[in-house]
């Protein structure tokens, strides 16, 4: 039998520039580090400093549900008020305050695994009013969009409805409030923050693995340099940084090599230049300059270990990174504005003991508040509390409780919110049972295709017994511990081999957050024979309160989270830790 597979194809955050020059210094802030929460909690948005110094933020996701609310946020004061609500809910959107002081706001989804919008809208802050205006040629999720030195605002790149990348450019003009194409980049580009105007009046767009320039005169694009910058790896989740001598720096990424590393920028040569490390590798965290000049980089995440509340600082001038006192919680995706005498105001964001934050923090770099363990993310054991000292977050360890499935291990339900088989009790282990059998509409498989928020179908190619399925799915401690980060852990998978074994692999991934999956590549193992048998690896878990392990069971192809083969099998199993 001659097969033949087939192959299918993620969160860019912001860097945020801001002085606040004409608002008085939040005085009742100057006590303590807790500024006054949001009305709502809210990650995935951009914040845009308005004409008179306050803060606007506007839709995004509350944890459980995409806002159109809005809202700002008054330096004098300390706090946040609401105002006028956006006419589309969305979240993954750009927004940039344009000549005149409105606000445009474009694009973005409104749900989870999929949609895109080509909607926009202004925002008055005289009257905090919102008003459409004309869409978009192309609905983009996840755009890149920038304010051109002569009042028109130029969004690129993005994703459609299908996730697929949108490979065109467009401009709106506040003055006729329409919109009209310009040059199309030649690569993928996203994240509402990674494009920046350099000295000369070129746009610089930093995502991907090509950086592009954009020439405002004759709306055409070049490469800005070679494939994969200087760090020679594929940019999202980075920040994109315009430095006081007009150099730009980019840091960090959801990959590997992106995460750990940092490169610069120069307009004058047109080359990039790979600079000092950071001392902690992150995606999805806040930067900006402050005035002294250098890069303060804060909060994010890592898949080692979650959500961060640590904080440094780059010197362009010296090349080096310094620590600095830690976030008093682990933001990923927080938002940054800089106040008057170089304080900081953090807002929002996501962890895994809190989930979306509505708390906000003013930060003072040169002050050290010693975390709490649920801001660094614990909730047993010891861990550095940021300023030298450890915290002792009490025991991780408890007596196991022994049933069908082993002692201490949790036979899986169904979650309907997750759409994957979850255990719920942080024991030794979690097991499938039953709920993975088969694949998919080849049966008996129950509410397939049990991959967290349905983002993978099943090959519905083949048949039962005959053809690839993965029948369950199986997280347990090797110490016979509870499951906690830090712990090793063993991943049992059952499958069904096809007749010809040498061409199917499984594939092993692991998140460290369920509902916000990242998936980080485990192994590839290989069957033995055809038929049912019990394939094994092991990892150590990372910081996060509710994780999940992915097996992908294929034939042929390459590795990847969903690779979309008419013979394959992606399973999901979700599991709570202490």
């Amino acid at each position: 039998m001659k097969r033949v597979s087939t192959s299918c194809a993620m969160l860019a955050l912001f860097t945020l520039v801001f002085s606040c020059s004409s608002a008085p210094p939040p005085e009742e802030l100057s006590e303590e580090r807790v500024a006054r929460g949001l009305t709502t909690p809210r990650k995935l948005l951009p914040l845009v400093v308005l004409a008179d110094g306050r803060v606007l933020a506007a839709g995004g996701h509350d944890g459980s549900r995409t806002l159109s609310s809005s809202e700002v946020y008054d330096v004098a004061t300390g706090t946040w008020r609401g105002t006028g609500a956006m006419r589309t809910a969305r979240r993954n959107h750009a927004a940039v305050r344009m000549k005149d002081g409105r606000v445009l706001v474009v694009g973005g989804t409104y749900s989870a695994s999929f949609g895109a919008l080509a909607s926009a809208e202004v925002y008055d802050p005289g009257t905090g009013r919102w008003t459409p205006v004309a869409e978009m040629a192309e609905a983009r999720n996840e755009p890149a969009a920038v304010a051109l030195p002569d009042g028109r605002v130029l969004v690129a790149g993005g994703f459609d409805v299908d996730r697929h990348p949108v490979r065109s450019a467009e401009l709106y003009d506040p003055a006729t409030g329409q919109w009209t194409r310009t040059g199309a980049p030649t690569s993928a580009r996203s994240g509402a923050r990674t494009g920046v105007v350099l000295g000369n009046g070129k746009v610089l767009f930093v995502s991907g693995l090509q950086a592009e320039l954009y020439d405002v005169a004759s709306g055409q694009w070049a490469k800005a340099g070679p494939v994969g910058g200087a760090a020679g790896t594929h940019r999202s989740g980075h920040t994109v940084t315009m430095l006081t001598d007009g150099r730009v720096l980019v840091v960090g990424g959801t990959t590997s090599r992106a995460a750990a590393t940092a490169e610069l920028y120069d307009p004058e040569g047109g080359e990039w230049k790979l600079v000092a490390a950071p001392g902690t590798p992150r995606e999805a965290h806040g930067a900006l300059v402050t005035g002294d000049g250098r890069v303060l980089v804060a909060g994010g995440f890592h898949v080692s270990t979650g959500a961060l509340a640590s904080v440094e600082s780059y010197d362009p001038a010296a090349d080096t990174w310094s620590a600095e006192p830690s976030l008093r919680a682990a933001r990923r995706g927080a938002g940054m504005v800089l106040l008057e005498e170089g304080a900081v105001l953090v807002v929002g964001g996501s962890n895994d003991l809190q989930g979306t934050l509505a708390t906000s923090e003013r930060y003072d770099p040169g002050v050290c508040t010693p975390l709490t363990c649920e801001a660094a993310g614990q909730t047993c054991g010891a861990v550095p509390d940021g300023c030298g000292g450890m915290l002792e977050c009490g025991p991780c360890t408890v007596a196991p409780a022994c049933g069908a499935e082993g002692c201490g291990v949790e036979r899986a339900e169904y979650d309907a919110e997750l759409r994957a088989p979850r255990c719920d009790g942080a024991t030794t282990g979690c097991d499938s049972g039953a709920l993975l059998v088969g694949r998919g509409r080849m049966g008996p498989e129950p509410h397939a295709p049990n991959a967290l928020g349905g983002s993978c179908e099943d090959g519905e190619g083949g048949s039962r017994e005959r053809d690839e399925a993965l029948d369950g799915l199986r997280v347990s401690t090797v110490d016979g511990g509870s499951l906690a980060p830090g712990k090793t852990v063993r991943v049992e998978a059952s499958v069904w081999a096809y007749a010809e074994p040498e061409a199917n692999r499984l594939d092993l991934y692991y998140t460290a957050d369920a509902r916000n999956p990242a998936w980080t590549y485990l192994t590839t193992l290989t069957p033995s024979g055809p038929r049912a048998q019990v394939l094994s690896a092991t990892y150590v878990l990372p910081v996060g309160a509710q994780q999940a392990v992915r097996g992908v069971f294929r034939y042929a192809g390459s590795a990847e989270p969903c690779p979309g083969g008419v013979f394959d099998d992606v399973d999901d199993l979700a599991f709570t830790t202490r």
